[in-house]
């Protein structure tokens, strides 16, 4: 995972609904609204939809976050989804925000334990979790260290008894980048937890879906849209409508060329092009090129890549470095280019995903909210892209990036499938994937592009401590840019300031402060 503070205007978030059995979905949207509907009832069994968030405190799609419950009485939660990483973590009550005497605050909320009766302790001191290391950045590491438990966890209208996650009470540095705390839903295998040494891997929220009979395998979707528009997170099937073209399937790659199993969300970038306003072509990375391997991960709000390459995209795009940022006038963001990322795996099928330029670049806020920065009577925006540390040998694929794309994470078979995405698609035919190979092969009905097998070992589910039961609530798990009716921010919404663009101010933006997943 990876996190770019910014700020941009706030705006709150309602739902659609999923319709499909077999799969479980939380959908955003990112325009302003002035209430938040209720959540729309489940008419197929097995179908479960709620809000990922995509905003706090003005920034607009930099994050992304999802709605829950988690004890007995439900205690509210809102936390970030991340692909970098595997744990699921909450902020204990006793040590964040509520006892503290400072201006940090608890936007998604805190988990007290002592107050649910479901509440069971497995390991103290069992989780230590690392993120950061990844950027040149040199506030890119925070970490959060807890406890093991199981509690109940409620998504939507469907709770999960003994669910299997963190509870921090410490942490160095914080995942928002402001000061304020919140925790974090780890998305990949388990092999990447952070549980302490000796201790085994335990079920991850993917799994214990699965555990729970919620969805038939370890798969989910991400389609995270325009920033302007609905996306999801549709767990244990995908949506034909949210994406153009067909589907074409990637074997996951080891994360070392000695190692014979998947343990990580690996892929091979064959080739990255830019096509500029007069249609001509550049190569920044070409196939002779040494073989990069990347990893799409849904918390890095950047596209993180070696010296050599960042430094040809900052001249390719325009833009103009101050200090460890690079910088061009918004009004100088050309809507007619874009990148196009040639993708590969253990495997000969490829992808190919187009990029528009325009996602790689956001208006330069302060961090408060209190100005926007200008040049000249220009709005700048910032360059959403990051340089990785010498001794990184992959890069992240970051939410720039896979906002082009409508990605399939099919964790049983160790593949990957990714199409481009339809963007603002106003229409949704949600299928159920079932469990077993071939499975998003059979759901999407493209036999052609979804022939790959994979030939390596998968990580394999991770063994319960507690056993784990699905019931259904009366009341779903409300549909709100919070914890439920909770707002995350109180106004970043209001008049900016102008801000005359210099090398001093640089430094007080929070456009730089990077996090990622400890397994990176």
């Amino acid at each position: 995972m990876k996190l770019t503070p910014g700020s941009i205007p706030f705006a709150l978030l309602s739902a659609s609904t999923a319709l499909a059995a077999g799969t479980l979905e939380f959908s955003l949207e990112s325009r302003q609204v002035s209430h938040f509907p209720d959540l729309a009832e489940r008419n197929v069994q097995g179908t479960s939809e709620s809000a990922l968030i995509s905003n706090y405190d003005g920034t607009l799609g930099m994050r992304y976050m999802i709605n829950l419950t988690v004890g007995t009485p439900p205690q509210p939660q809102s936390v970030l989804i991340d692909t970098g990483s595997s744990d699921t973590i909450f902020l204990a009550a006793e040590s964040f925000c509520n006892t503290r005497k400072s201006s940090s605050k608890c936007p998604g909320g805190t988990y007290n334990t002592s107050a649910s009766s479901s509440f069971k302790m497995l390991s103290p001191s069992g989780i230590n979790a690392t993120y950061g290391g990844v950027t040149t950045s040199s506030a890119s590491n925070a970490a959060l260290v807890g406890d093991l438990v199981a509690d109940v966890i409620q998504t939507d209208d469907l709770i999960i008894a003994g669910a299997h996650f963190g509870v921090a009470h410490q942490s160095s540095n914080n995942m928002l980048g402001n000061g304020d705390y919140i925790g974090i839903m780890g998305l990949a295998y388990p092999s990447a937890e952070a549980v302490k040494q000796g201790e085994p891997k335990y079920p991850t929220f993917v799994e214990s879906l699965v555990d729970a009979g919620a969805i038939a395998s370890r798969l989910f979707s991400l389609y995270l849209n325009a920033v302007s528009s609905y996306g999801s997170i549709l767990f244990g099937g995908l949506d034909t409508e949210k994406y153009i073209g067909n589907l074409t399937t990637l074997n996951m790659m080891p994360r070392r060329a000695s190692s014979t199993k998947i343990q990580f969300f690996m892929m091979q970038l064959d080739e990255v092009s830019m096509t500029h306003e007069d249609g001509t072509h550049e190569v920044l990375i070409k196939p002779s090129d040494q073989t990069q391997l990347v990893y799409p991960d849904s918390g890095t709000m950047t596209w993180v890549l070696p010296a050599e390459y960042y430094s040809k995209v900052v001249n390719m795009t325009g833009a103009k470095m101050q200090g460890s940022n690079a910088f061009l006038p918004c009004s100088q963001v050309s809507n007619e280019t874009s990148f196009t990322f040639t993708l590969s795996g253990n495997g000969t099928n490829k992808a190919q995903l187009e990029v528009p330029t325009t996602l790689f670049f956001t208006p330069a806020v302060l961090a408060d909210g209190s100005g926007v920065l200008k040049s000249e009577g220009e709005v700048m925006c910032i360059l959403m892209v990051q340089q990785a540390n010498s001794d990184t040998d992959f890069m992240l694929l970051g939410a720039p990036v896979m906002r082009a794309g409508y990605w399939i994470f099919d964790m049983d078979n160790g593949q990957i499938s990714v199409a481009q995405a339809r963007l603002s698609s106003t229409t949704s035919n949600v299928v159920a994937v079932g469990a077993g190979p071939h499975g998003v092969m059979n759901a999407a009905k493209q036999p052609s592009q979804l022939g790959a097998n994979q030939t390596l070992a998968v990580d394999g589910n991770a063994t319960a401590s507690v056993s784990m039961s699905l019931t259904t609530a009366t009341n779903a798990v409300g549909q709100t840019s919070g914890p439920q009716s909770t707002v995350l921010s109180g106004g970043a919404a209001g008049q900016m300031a102008d801000v005359t663009l210099g090398a001093s101010l640089v430094s007080v933006l929070m456009l730089s402060i990077t996090f990622g997943a400890f397994l990176l």
